[in-house]
């Protein structure tokens, strides 16, 4: 058994084991009784310690100064950890600087942030603090070495504890994952076992437990709704009385402001579930537009027994919603209703696209599949079984997941259209989660959803939602955009390739296919010849041929398009779109396209006749009870969808091309990708999502461009809705100004990047980081980091870039955590994000958010309009501005600089309209070397 172990942390000058050095050792080897034993030393790098490590931990150059070299305490760490197994946070790290240093070690190691992502299956994050705290473990020092250490030690026998405490069915089929992959853990996993006494697990007890599946700890029963036969209407004095209360519940609101604002806004969504129709409110910053629909809301639903659907598009308002306005405004409400004598209590629920919910199907198959697996596969594994007991919904929101994970769970959710319809074994006894997410659902008065969830229903004629007549469309600015995104479709030629080669005998890696397994399943047609499923290796053999076929036309598809591209494309660009205008369909290299594509649609249509004709076999032979077919049948509903989808592209995009949809082909990253979209997305909307119901109130913080709501409602299909504009009670003259620089070069003009780059580190030197700069392209964020990082070198302020120094939720708890930084970021920051206080005290838009006039589908939408400059492409881009000020006041105290660096805002005459869009504050023309003077000046 293990009984001894070294906890081991390093500082270190980076992260770069081949250029950076080591700082300082702190060690504590320990054994499970609680006896232990420290080392600890500073290191001399021989080289100055950069800023940012200094920050982070506090030590200075002239800590290590005196320090001995690493070569002269080498032996003495040696000794140290002699051959007991190693622990710590990302240990893999720490041990690559011990080989470099020629300090080798052949224990076993092991890693408290792995078993804590499986031992902590519901953790937000799982860094040493956040593991700590979540134990109970005090952790005054962070990122020193012994005091980490000395953590790590503590939080890994917690861990181990927690381990052995586990029942031994859960430890067993643990083992199992780990014993796929040959993941280290299984040996603290069998010590776990033998310490928890009994027999060793034999083979046929744990094939009888990974038989076996525990659910969810409930089965609670969902009451529907019942709708009142006589309506009770919400008048405006009940909407004031019910905000009266929020000023008595601090408990319930512990900052309540009174906002009449709000108010407003509440006053007219109760009017409008009393008279019908459609609405539009832009609510500005600050008003609180959440409670201010969701108390009318839920006062109605409560007294009628209604259900109102909210749908939202970014997760991080559903979540606020459903985690904190939604039960707050409910108590609310029920607070007042309490004091009238009337009972009742509101019902919540939040329901998510399928490929939220964990499917217990596929997590069985999974579960009883031998098959080798990765590390990452079986540590996403662990920790579904190590939660599955405990959760209710199923809901991957609730666990622990690493966007490198994230793509695996794929493989065990439920993303079947039809697996309710087949009422699999976990469907008919009620244990299915996503049905019982649709129970709850069907029994809520109000239904937090999403936009694309909400598209769904409407394409699957409400079969997806639960009835309703009220919807609110929050974030309604960006319903365009996902409704477009929605209704397109896309086609890789890689993409295809592997829809077909799948079906074969064996794919492009050399790994079987779905006619091979099916061939397995048959016997192979000989030794159970006279057996009845054994009429289904001709029909493999029979896939095999058509797979075979419609290969080498996929090849052939990939080279005529290819050369179409290649001869419109701008030479050497590493991306090309290409819109499939009548023009260039007329061209020959596109007529090869289309012979081609008849040749590929015909083998698409052949292979999913071959898998019509298995199902229909299946069926047959599990009606004789000759094949359990769940699986089966689940497995050709995933190919036939797919297949599907990839002859409707190619259809709509090559053979038979609509006049209400564009089409494009492009080339980027070593791929062919077909493409199409929509015209226009309002019909659409008019017809499937708001069709007859009562009532549509679509609201944002931006929804008027030039004053107006008339692009917004006409790009929603909301004509004929009545607007309300409601201002933000914040005041804006004394909490920002906003400064314009005239005089930098034009974007695209010599010169432009590097006095852009000179300029914005400028301004941030002023405002001593604490900013955010927006950009409309990747690319430009990669190279203004890139110079920036050289500009501010010698001012301590860190330089953060989008998806260079890792994910936006990451930047923003960075520049939280360490406001002496600029992040620099594209789309994802120019709306949804909520940074109150001083953190982030700046905003700097780099160039004006016009749409890029290559884009196939702006291309196409632009040219319906007389004027495309003033009619599309100016509202959209006044909308994204006004998204990305937005970004900069979060509070009543906040107070802050907005600085505009494309000078078109200034020179040209289109730049009134941005800055009509702006509410009311001090707007300051300046040149730009003046700009950081009066950042200064402002700034606290």
């Amino acid at each position: 058994m293990l009984d001894e172990f070294v906890a081991l942390d390093l500082e270190t000058t980076g992260l770069n084991v081949e250029n950076d050095l080591i700082i300082e050792v702190g060690a504590t080897r320990f054994d499970r009784s609680g006896r232990f034993e420290n080392y600890r030393t500073f290191v001399n790098p021989g080289r100055d310690i950069p800023i940012e490590v200094q920050e982070l931990t506090g030590i200075s150059n002239a800590d290590v100064a005196g320090a001995p070299r690493f070569s002269e305490v080498r032996d003495a760490v040696r000794a140290f950890i002699g051959d007991r197994p190693i622990v710590g946070q990302n240990i893999a790290f720490d041990i690559a600087f011990l080989e470099a240093e020629r300090v080798h070690t052949y224990a076993p190691s092991f890693d408290t942030w792995e078993l804590a992502s499986v031992l902590l299956p519901t953790a937000d994050r799982l860094n040493l603090g956040k593991i700590a705290e979540t134990l109970g473990i005090v952790m005054p020092v962070a990122h020193r070495a012994l005091a980490d250490a000395e953590a790590t030690r503590d939080v890994f026998l917690a861990l181990l504890d927690r381990l052995e405490s586990m029942p031994r069915s859960l430890l067993v089929e643990l083992r199992g994952f780990a014993e796929r992959a040959g993941w280290g853990v299984i040996t603290l996993i069998d010590d776990a076992l033998a310490r928890g006494g009994g027999a060793a697990i034999s083979a046929e007890e744990a094939l009888a437990i990974m038989a076996s599946l525990p659910v969810g700890p409930t089965r609670e029963r969902y009451e529907p709704l019942v709708p009142r036969t006589e309506r009770v209407v919400t008048s405006p004095d009940e909407i004031d009385a019910v905000f009266n209360i929020a000023r008595e519940r601090p408990d319930l609101f512990p900052s309540y402001e009174p906002r009449p604002s709000q108010v407003s806004m509440a006053r007219a969504v109760a009017a409008q579930l009393r008279d019908g129709g459609h609405l539009a409110v832009e609510a500005g910053t600050g008003t609180g537009k959440s409670m201010a629909y969701l108390v009318p809301s839920l006062l109605h639903a409560l007294r009628n027994g209604d259900r109102v659907v909210v749908s939202t598009h970014t997760l991080n308002l559903q979540d606020q919603l459903a985690q904190r306005d939604a039960p707050a405004s409910a108590a609310l409400v029920e607070a007042y209703l309490r004091e009238r004598g009337e009972t009742g209590g509101a019902r919540i629920s939040v329901l998510k696209g399928r490929n939220n919910y964990l499917c217990l199907e596929r997590w069985a198959q999974v579960r009883q599949d031998p098959s080798p697996r990765t590390e990452a596969e079986v540590r996403l594994f662990a920790r579904v079984a190590a939660w599955l007991p405990e959760t209710e919904t199923g809901d991957l929101a609730e666990l622990y997941m690493t966007s490198q994970e994230r793509p695996l769970w794929s493989q065990i959710s439920a993303d079947d259209n039809d697996c309710l319809a087949r009422r699999c074994p976990y469907v008919r006894d009620g244990s299915c989660f996503l049905l019982r997410a649709r129970q709850r659902a069907a029994a809520s008065h109000v239904v937090i959803a999403n936009h694309s969830l909400l598209l769904v229903n409407a394409a699957r004629d409400d079969q997806v939602l639960p009835p309703f007549d009220h919807l609110v469309i929050d974030e309604a600015h960006r319903l365009e955009d996902v409704a477009t995104q929605h209704f397109s479709a896309t086609l890789g030629m890689k993409e295809l390739r592997d829809v077909v080669d799948v079906l074969g005998m064996t794919d492009r890696h050399g790994e079987p296919g779905f006619a091979r397994r099916l061939q397995g399943l048959s016997g192979g047609g000989e030794v159970l010849a006279l057996s009845p499923i054994a009429g289904l290796a001709p029909l493999a053999e029979q896939i095999e041929i058509a797979v075979n076929g419609t290969r080498d036309h996929v090849r052939s598809l990939t080279e005529s398009l290819r050369a179409f591209v290649n001869e419109l494309a701008e030479e050497g660009a590493p991306r090309s779109d290409i819109s499939l205008t009548a023009a260039r369909r007329g061209q020959a290299a596109w007529e090869e396209v289309e012979t081609v594509t008849v040749n590929v649609d015909l083998g698409l249509k052949i292979i999913g006749d071959r898998l019509g004709q298995v199902r229909q076999t299946a069926e047959s032979l599990e009606a004789e009870g000759a094949l359990q077919g769940d699986a089966l049948r689940a497995e050709i509903a995933r190919h036939a969808e797919a297949l599907g989808a990839a002859r409707d592209t190619l259809l709509r995009t090559v053979l038979r091309p609509s006049r209400d949809e564009v089409a494009w082909v492009s080339r980027a990253e070593g791929d062919i990708r077909l493409g199409r979209a929509p015209l226009e997305v309002a019909p659409r909307l008019m017809d499937d999502l708001y069709g007859d119901r009562s009532t549509i109130l679509a609201t944002s913080a931006t929804l008027t461009a030039g004053g107006s709501f008339d692009f917004a409602v006409r790009r929603l299909g909301l004509d004929e809705a009545d607007t309300l504009l409601v201002e933000s009670p914040y005041d804006y003259r004394r909490a920002v100004v906003s400064l314009l620089a005239e005089d930098l070069p034009e974007p695209g003009m010599p010169s432009y990047d590097t006095s852009l780059q000179q300029t914005i580190a400028d301004v941030v030197r002023a405002a001593r980081g604490r900013t955010l700069v927006l950009f409309t392209s990747h690319a430009a964020v990669r190279a203004t980091a890139a110079a920036l990082r050289d500009l501010l070198a010698e001012d301590d302020i860190n330089v953060f870039a989008q998806s260079v120094d890792g994910s936006p939720q990451r930047l923003l708890r960075l520049l939280n955590e360490r406001p002496r930084s600029v992040l620099l970021g594209t789309a994802a920051f120019w709306e949804g994000i909520d940074v109150p206080g001083e953190a982030l005290s700046q905003i700097v838009i780099a160039r004006l958010p016009f749409p890029v006039p290559t884009d196939p589908v702006y291309e196409g939408r632009s040219n319906q309009f007389e004027d495309p400059f003033g009619e599309y492409a100016l509202p959209q881009a006044v909308l994204r501005f006004r998204q990305g000020f937005g970004r900069l006041i979060r509070g009543s105290t906040d107070r802050g600089v907005f600085v505009v660096l494309d000078s078109r805002i200034v020179r040209r005459q289109y730049g009134e309209t941005f800055l009509e869009g702006l509410p009311d504050c001090e707007v300051r023309t300046m040149k730009a070397d003046a700009l950081s003077g009066h950042v200064e000046r402002w700034l606290p």
